[in-house]
């Protein structure tokens, strides 16, 4: 932009910076009254305890000495190609999912292993595409071929991605478990929620990829396995969500202000302007100090809402958990913002490992001590990402193995791609 562009832009900013209410100060503060409301009843994000924050210094939680499952940390994270689509119609994403080990008793061999899973579209019936495996000496492959679907398939290259990526780590995760003996970490939700939407809309008898493919159900069986296996163990399994524009916690506060009225000191409702849980919870976690980590109290995810219905998110797959009924599979969930960045990241955990006082504790102190240490993702989580990453190199050349037809460019590709499972809808 020109000099007279940007002082345009600037007057423009000007109006907005004016315009707004609130300074940074009395902004956290009306998000920390807010938070308190999350204890109300309503919604589909529920307090396990009075909602409160923390601060704790973070050498204190770096050298935590009661870490019961200290010396060994693993970590889980799938990389893909993003969706590769050329001018035949075909659509294909590869994902590559690798175990990374951390702590000086780690068992490192684990490392040697990964699975690839290849996950092709072409709404073509005279492809002769079939599903597949490979066995290598270390790592494992399968190709899936995408169903067709019935309606306008509007975010397909989307949709590919998330069950490459959902299918690897997955089969990876399950692959390392005789191999870990210690936490387990995913880069990510616990439970690939897209997939879990798509399988909870078949149940309610909505149309989705889940109505004629078992896949779908298969990948969340995989995730299933690895919680009951590591519960098992009293060994946790605990994800990092790094980025997210998912909206439930700010969708359950407004629920709890209307059902309950709660209105401010001019008798208006209280206002709610946030559009997504990282904006608020960093507000509410917003301090100035760098050697403190700022972290919540726990909640729970009720349901998932469809068709006007709240579910259970396991409800459909209820006959494979073997420590319980879907309520005990609830996605748990917590927050830390790290002071240098303001990155705010979310701890998940399966409500089965986290029922009571002590164990919710413990878990929590884990994901902060293993974050204390790096001032950031833990390490296991960020190896897994460096040691899975395909480059862009390695992206080019996957690209050009497919010599039936040219790839098709999109110039207007920004080279972003993240929150599958915040976005994924058919």
């Amino acid at each position: 932009m020109d000099s007279e562009a940007i002082g345009i832009v600037r007057e423009l900013f000007a109006e907005i910076d004016a315009a707004v209410p609130r300074e940074q100060a009395s902004q956290a503060a009306h998000a920390r009254r807010l938070f308190e409301l999350l204890g109300r009843d309503g919604g589909q994000v529920e307090a396990i305890e009075s909602p409160d924050y923390y601060r704790t210094r973070i050498d204190e939680l770096g050298t935590w000495t009661a870490d019961p499952w200290a010396g060994a940390t693993y970590g889980v994270d799938a990389s893909t190609t993003r969706p590769l689509e050329y001018n035949n119609g075909l659509v294909v994403d590869t994902a590559y999912a690798k175990t990374a080990a951390a702590g000086d008793d780690a068992n490192r061999g684990v490392e040697r292993t990964g699975h690839i899973a290849g996950v092709a579209y072409y709404d073509d019936g005279d492809s002769t595409l079939h599903s597949q495996t490979i066995e290598g000496d270390h790592v494992s492959a399968e190709l899936v071929r995408f169903p067709q679907l019935e309606e306008e398939p509007r975010n397909v290259a989307t949709s590919v991605a998330a069950v490459a990526q959902h299918l690897s780590e997955s089969k990876q995760a399950l692959n390392s478990l005789d191999a870990i003996d210690g936490a387990l970490f995913l880069d990510g939700a616990i439970l690939p929620l897209g997939l879990v939407y798509w399988v909870l809309l078949d149940h309610a008898g909505g149309r989705s990829p889940a109505g004629s493919w078992e896949l779908p159900a298969d990948i969340l069986g995989n995730y299933i396995e690895v919680i009951d296996r590591q519960y098992e163990r009293d060994r946790p399994v605990v994800g990092i969500v790094k980025t997210s524009s998912m909206s439930q916690v700010l969708a359950a506060l407004r629920t709890k202000i209307e059902d309950h009225d709660i209105r401010d000191d001019n008798g208006r409702q209280l206002d709610v302007p946030w559009v997504r849980d990282h904006q608020f919870m960093s507000e509410v976690l917003r301090f100035d100090d760098l050697e403190y980590l700022t972290y919540t109290s726990w909640f729970v995810q009720r349901g998932q809402a469809v068709n006007g219905r709240l579910h259970d998110v396991l409800e459909p797959v209820a006959d494979r958990l073997a420590h319980g009924d879907p309520s005990d599979y609830r996605r748990a969930f917590c927050y830390v913002r790290l002071p240098k960045t303001g990155d705010l990241l979310r701890i998940e955990a399966p409500y089965l490992m986290v029922q009571d006082a002590e164990s919710r504790e413990q878990v929590r102190l884990k994901a902060l001590k293993e974050i204390a240490q790096r001032r950031g993702v833990p390490r296991a989580v960020h190896r897994a990402d460096r040691i899975a990453r395909i480059s862009r190199e390695n992206r080019e050349t996957i690209r050009d193995m497919i010599e039936c037809t040219e790839y098709s460019y999109d110039h207007n590709w920004d080279g972003r791609w993240s929150d599958l499972d915040d976005t994924l809808d058919l």
